[in-house]
């Protein structure tokens, strides 16, 4: 049935209402209900007001945000798209709204929130069996899988978690990849992702499974007590649709921190920043995009920061002649050394010592992550062609930051 309405949730409190308009075609409302506190906006760009905020062709970027796309969004729709006629955005909101990344939630009006099924990470992690493990995994999490991204996702519960509290919805995001298209993307994106904790970035835990085909990433969103917190990337923050990831600059992610995070927050979030950008350069990182940013809080009018690092790789595996996500100095082509260090100066807000021994340190996670390649490769020899490209294009990227 098509949905004409959705509940919006905030934390565990109901902020107000999600409606189609009944004067024209794929437009849509949102109303706070009367009662709805400041702390529960549902986005720092959309504080609690007494009149409805309008959209137009899809839902508000902040609702829009974790909508499933690429493979999970082509199931989906081959799923229910048949029996929804016009199946658009707050249809799908309405199947996968139960559980999303971030403090919001969807349900139809009327309706509790579903409890998520548990599954074992463990047992995902050592799965080796002939089965198509992400097919049974669709089956089952799809419609509870609000999240972003291309390749092939779901949202799962773990059924052994390692500390003593109970979260409502999911705990972990479980990754897979077409071979064919993209062959040891799962390991490529665990290694960039230990390069970046290497760096002294703040990282959810990674973690790929015996036979590679599967990394599971733990949610960074996670609270305290099995609370969730507010997450926002930084095309919510920029007014953009999912289709605008590309269409910003790195300087631009620096105005917004400095408008969004907390200004006892700020220095951090800056440097990070730049930590991140070195980082994508010297791995050979093109998708570093607006979405792949984002700032996390408890609720709108508490302390504001910025996310963890996380969607790390090296894109130049598959595409040898990528560029940059984003511009950087008015170029999408990787920088050179002084090209970063001035934009940690002039946008990050870094002296330049402090720039150039940053850039150092990434570059010694970068080659202590070229020789744990290496060290895995000699244990995995149908690793070996992917280990040698890798450890190639990543000697490459660190010597244009010499």
């Amino acid at each position: 049935m098509k949905r004409a309405a959705l509940e919006v949730h905030a934390g565990r409190e109901r902020a107000g209402r999600l409606t189609r308009s009944a004067v024209h075609d794929l437009e849509f409302l949102f109303g706070y209900s009367s009662e709805a506190p400041a702390r529960s906006a549902v986005s720092l760009t959309m504080p609690v007001v007494p009149d409805q905020y309008d959209s137009s062709n899809t839902v508000h970027p902040v609702f829009e945000m974790s909508l499933p796309e690429g493979a999970l969004r082509e199931r989906l729709t081959r799923d229910f798209g048949k029996a929804i006629p016009r199946f658009d955005d707050l249809d799908l909101l309405g199947i996968v709204g139960a559980s999303q990344i971030g403090r919001l939630r969807y349900a139809p009006p009327g309706d509790a929130l579903p409890e998520v099924p548990a599954q074992s990470v463990r047992a995902l992690l050592a799965y080796e069996g002939a089965d198509d493990l992400m097919e049974s995994l669709l089956e089952r999490y799809a419609r509870l899988s609000g999240v972003s991204g291309m390749q092939p996702k779901v949202l799962v519960r773990d059924a052994d978690p390692v500390e003593r509290i109970t979260h409502r919805d999911t705990t972990h995001i479980v990754k897979s990849f077409d071979p064919r298209a993209y062959p040891e993307l799962a390991a490529n994106e665990f290694f960039c992702m230990r390069a970046a904790g290497l760096c002294g970035l703040p990282v959810p835990r990674v973690r790929l499974s015996t036979d590679r085909r599967v990394l599971v990433v733990e949610r960074f969103d996670l609270g305290p007590g099995g609370d969730y917190l507010g997450f926002e990337d930084f095309c919510v923050l920029n007014g953009l649709r999912s289709s605008g990831r590309y269409d910003s600059s790195y300087e631009t992610i620096a105005r917004r921190i400095t408008q969004f995070v907390s200004p006892e927050r700020t220095p951090q979030a800056l440097e990070q920043l730049f930590v991140m950008v070195a980082l994508s350069c010297a791995l050979g990182n093109g998708d570093a995009h607006l979405k792949n940013f984002g700032v996390l809080y408890a609720d709108p009018e508490s302390e504001v920061w910025f996310a963890p690092a996380f969607d790390i790789v090296c894109t130049r595996a598959y595409q040898p002649r990528d560029s940059l996500a984003l511009t950087l100095a008015g170029s999408k082509a990787f920088p050179d050394r002084t090209t970063l260090i001035r934009f940690a100066r002039l946008a990050c807000r870094l002296q330049e010592r402090r720039a150039r021994s940053t850039i150092d340190r990434v570059l010694d996670a970068v080659h202590s992550v070229r020789r744990e390649i290496l060290r895995f490769a000699r244990g995995h020899p149908d690793f070996r062609p992917a280990a040698k490209v890798l450890s190639r294009l990543l000697a490459e990227q660190g010597d244009a930051l010499r």
